[in-house]
């Protein structure tokens, strides 16, 4: 307590405020459940008022969603309840691993930092023009996946994928976008290729952009590339086509042109095809300005596909689709593990 004197020297006695410490425990839960698990950690550690309710089973709770026990009851193995000594541990286990549910054909995990439901649809799970075709698809095994079966492109022209999902299985009120996950690395067929990929609520308007399957290189890189793959200058090549053009020139009967009428055409022309590739327009491959795909922590390759809004209490299905059938040629190698569907600007 504290005395002072205030005007016409009457004394006011002030008591100082205890802080949250003074709190009921289920008071500072209640605060602590409107904040994110990342802020709920961050400030258990600077302030041991809040301690006992950060690590509390009813504020990691409310931070797990809604039905993470009927999902969770969708695992394709038995789950071990009885590993877990606080729901806290609960939700690091489910934002640190991936579960596999539905037959084994989505993976299922939370973000760490907000909660907010992830899911993976294998590639078993979409729908692949030709996929059950093994000449144009193939269905192996890799040990880097987290699915039993990834779809491994063997040869098309028509390349489609579409996935689907409810969006009543995702948070509400939240931004999501959907990623390609694949590896690209042997893939032919998709350099500076527009993919066109959307994403629509089944019934409503469509929303469409172009995208890119095969890894962009930096300025850099095709400097790197054009050293590894010396080309020749135009005085190279005007040398090997005089070469040529006098052995031509000296076999008996090829008179019916001049030499030097030859020759100075083949120059001229060879002038005019260096001069327009100096001032033609950059390829695809050399434009940071598109979209490409991104390497990822667990060394597959992703690319977005698009974005979405889930409002409060909506239950409609997503389709999520990849299209390339305009260029006509054959495309093959790519490795598809399946769509993931996060939190936009999460990993």
């Amino acid at each position: 307590m504290e005395m002072k004197n205030g005007e016409g020297g009457c004394a006011i006695h002030r008591t100082a405020w205890p802080g949250f410490s003074s709190l009921p425990e289920g008071c500072i839960v209640d605060v602590l459940a409107r904040t994110s698990p990342r802020d709920a950690c961050r400030v258990s550690a600077v302030a041991s008022a809040f301690l006992s309710a950060a690590e509390s089973d009813a504020l990691w709770e409310s931070f797990l969603p809604s039905d993470y026990r009927e999902i969770i009851a969708r695992s394709s193995e038995p789950f071990p309840w009885h590993h877990f000594s606080s729901k806290k541990e609960l939700f690091f286990t489910l934002a640190d691993s991936h579960l596999l549910i539905d037959g084994g054909k989505k993976s299922f995990w939370i973000d760490k930092r907000s909660g907010k439901k992830c899911y993976m649809l294998a590639s078993r799970e979409l729908t692949i023009v030709w996929g059950d075709t093994p000449h144009y698809w193939e269905w192996t095994s890799l040990p880097e996946s987290r699915f039993a079966e990834v779809a491994s492109l063997q040869a098309v022209c028509w390349f489609e994928i579409r996935g689907k999902i409810n969006t009543c299985l995702l948070s509400p009120t939240t931004n999501y976008a959907a990623y390609l996950v694949f590896q690209p690395e042997h893939s032919y067929g998709f350099e500076d290729i527009p993919i066109e990929s959307s994403i629509r609520i089944i019934g409503n308007e469509t929303t469409t952009k172009i995208i890119y399957l095969a890894s962009y290189k930096s300025e850099s890189e095709e400097a790197e590339h054009d050293l590894e793959h010396e080309y020749l200058s135009i005085e190279d090549v005007r040398s090997w086509i005089n070469d040529n053009l006098s052995q031509l020139y000296s076999s008996p009967g090829n008179d019916l042109l001049g030499f030097d009428d030859v020759k100075t055409w083949m120059n001229n022309n060879l002038m005019k095809l260096f001069v327009s590739q100096e001032h033609q327009e950059p390829s695809a491959s050399m434009r940071s300005d598109l979209s490409y795909p991104k390497k990822r922590e667990d060394n597959w390759f992703e690319i977005e596909v698009g974005e979405f809004f889930i409002e409060e209490g909506e239950d409609m299905e997503l389709e999520m689709t990849l299209m390339e059938v305009k260029a006509g040629h054959w495309k093959n190698g790519l490795i598809v593990e399946g769509i993931e569907i996060r939190p936009k600007g999460d990993l």
